[in-house]
């Protein structure tokens, strides 16, 4: 945490001395764009928090779920920054794995890190759930931006979170493909990295074998989190997940719904 604070303060010391503060700096650091995070206002964005314990989301300080999403947030967050990596796109084989819980809780861990803003963006235009698991309603969609209705600022949002900004969807698509091998995607993740200040874009995408919507955005993100679950994925599904990732970076596969008993260190 350290490292992470003074390279945050030796960053913001160079762009004093080196530009006017309200332009973004593009240095690759894990607070690049401070400067120009700072001229957008993120509406704040309207969570039921009773919503979360529903949907197994970290609540507070105290959730039992939290050490382990911490545990997965400083593996994810080593294996990025030694790579120089700052997309990831969650997926699993098929629908149920519990991908969306892992993107959220991800986010949530990673925002709780001093100077690691997470940038979480659903584009799982098949069945979105993000807003739906935080309980968010009257919010604007991410496919606002697709369809040029609006611009990326006017969608993200700041949920009541640690250091997390929301990009959300409630609206399906079956124009998925089209929209994410788009230059619309590619100005996604740009603004999303250059100009959020973001040290990691988690993106809650499609299950791999439903649709192509995932394949095609694959090689515009840096690393892919594979998530499985214990008693639901097939082995054979997991196999071909893995083929279809092909040559995209695996940063590694979360096994969810395991049972307590299988769990090594249970006395912490």
């Amino acid at each position: 945490m350290d490292r992470i604070r003074n390279a945050v303060t030796r960053a913001r010391h160079e762009r004093e001395k080196t530009s006017p503060p309200a332009q973004p700096a593009p240095a690759a650091s894990p607070a690049r764009a401070d400067a120009g995070a700072q001229a957008y206002d993120f509406p704040p964005a309207v969570c039921d928090f009773d919503n979360f314990g529903k949907h197994r989301i970290i609540a507070n300080e105290q959730d039992p779920v939290l050490n382990a999403y911490r545990v997965l947030r400083t593996r994810v967050l080593q294996k990025m920054e030694a790579n120089g990596w700052r997309t990831l796109a969650v997926v699993s084989p098929g629908s149920g794995a519990g991908k969306t819980v892992t993107a959220i809780n991800l986010a949530i861990a990673i925002g709780s890190k001093t100077g690691s803003r997470a940038t979480l963006i659903d584009l799982d235009f098949y069945r979105p759930s993000v807003a739906r698991y935080l309980g968010m309603k009257d919010f604007p969609s991410v496919l606002d931006f697709f369809e040029d209705k609006k611009e990326l600022h006017e969608i993200a949002q700041r949920p009541p979170l640690p250091d997390v900004l929301l990009l959300a969807n409630e609206r399906v698509s079956r124009r998925g493909a089209e929209h994410l091998t788009s230059p619309k995607a590619d100005q996604l993740i740009d603004t999303a990295v250059n100009k959020f200040a973001s040290r990691v874009v988690i993106f809650d995408m499609s299950p791999l074998l439903g649709c192509d919507d995932t394949i095609a955005f694959l090689p515009k993100v840096d690393c892919a989190l594979l998530v499985a679950a214990s008693g639901d994925t097939r082995v054979d599904e997991l196999k071909e997940a893995r083929r279809v990732l092909g040559q995209t970076n695996i940063l590694g596969t979360v096994l969810n719904k395991a049972p307590a008993a299988f769990m090594p260190n249970q006395y912490y």
